[in-house]
Formats: C-alpha cells, structure tokens, sequence
C-alpha cells in the first residue's frame, strides 16, 4: 500500500477530514519534538511547544497555499520556541546550581534511534556537539538544526524561517565555522 503524501493528506484534512490530519501529526511529531527541544533544551517545554505548534497547525490550516508541510510545520514550531525563548530571556532563568538541583539537564534526551551515525559516534561526542550547540547564537543554531540535524533542504530552512536562499546559506556556513571552532576548542577536532 502506498504512503499518501503529505500534500495529498493537507488537501483531504483542509477538506475537513480530521484522521488525515492525524497522519501528518504521527509523521512529523516526533522530529518536530526532537527539532523544538533542542532549541528550547527542556523536556516539558518542548513538549508544549509541539502540542502548541500542532495545535496552531490545525487552527491555521486552511491558510496553507501548498509547497512543503515540514517546512511550514516547522517554521510554525520555531516560531513558538522563539516566542518561549524570548519570554524565558525576559524572565531571567534561575542559576545553574538552582537548575542542576531542580534535576534540570542540557535537554537533550530525545530519543534519536539507533542509526549509522549513533554507532560512529560516541556518546562523549554527541555530548559535546550538543554543549557546542547551545554556544551558538540563536540564528545559527536554529539554522544547523533545521538543515544539519533534521534534514530539512535548503529551500525548506528558507520557508520554514522566512528568510532568502542566500541568508541561509550564509548562516549555514557561519555556524558550521562557529560549531567547527568550539570543536575544535573542545577537543572534539583535531
């Protein structure tokens, strides 16, 4: 049996079919979860974020024009990270001994899946991209996650961000400079 796409199953839920919907959720939850927490590093957060984004997504579905869900998706949940992530400035978190007592991580335990790139890499450096990650700006981070750790495509980061081919680009290759510098000043690179 074949998959529907995902522009086949936003036309059947903007027609008002609510289990088509139920399909995209299923197919993008989970790296919608693991994109939003990494961005925002908390667990909860991050769960409310998606179900917020998800939530948005629905309401705001009759506005999509066509072109790629994951993106439009994603530039919703980033949106909402972003807006946490503002609120969250303002508000000013607690100390890093107060965070470490409350039991509070880096948040990076998204389930990530055995896969090629697990085995190669060792847990110590998973660790340490991530410390690195959270060095890097917001603009570049997000930018390294969308294209680097979700697969998005270049075009998909620029709808997902609103921002021309040429920004990304730049971005991308800013960051992954920035994120090649704190390896190597980690000692992760040689």
């Amino acid at each position: 049996m074949i998959e529907p796409s995902d522009e086949q199953l936003v036309r059947e839920a903007q027609a008002g079919k609510l289990r088509s919907f139920n399909v995209l959720v299923e197919r993008h939850e989970r790296p919608l979860y693991n994109l939003v927490l990494r961005h925002v590093s908390d667990r909860q957060l991050a769960e409310d974020v998606t179900q917020e984004a998800l939530l948005s997504a629905w309401r705001a579905l009759h506005t999509f024009k066509g072109g790629s869900f994951k993106a439009w998706l994603y530039r919703i949940a980033v949106n909402e990270a972003r807006d946490l992530y503002r609120s969250r400035i303002r508000r000013q978190a607690s100390s890093l001994d107060d965070m470490l007592e409350q039991g509070v991580g880096l948040g990076f335990e998204a389930d990530l899946g055995p896969g090629p790139e697990d085995a190669a890499l060792s847990a110590a450096t998973i660790s340490a991209v991530e410390r690195c990650l959270l060095k890097l700006p917001e603009e570049h981070r997000i930018v390294v996650l969308l294209s680097d750790v979700q697969g998005l495509t270049y075009d998909e980061v620029c709808q997902t961000l609103g921002l021309p081919l040429g920004t990304v680009k730049s971005r991308i290759f800013r960051a992954r400079a920035a994120l090649r510098k704190l390896l190597i000043e980690s000692g992760e690179l040689s």
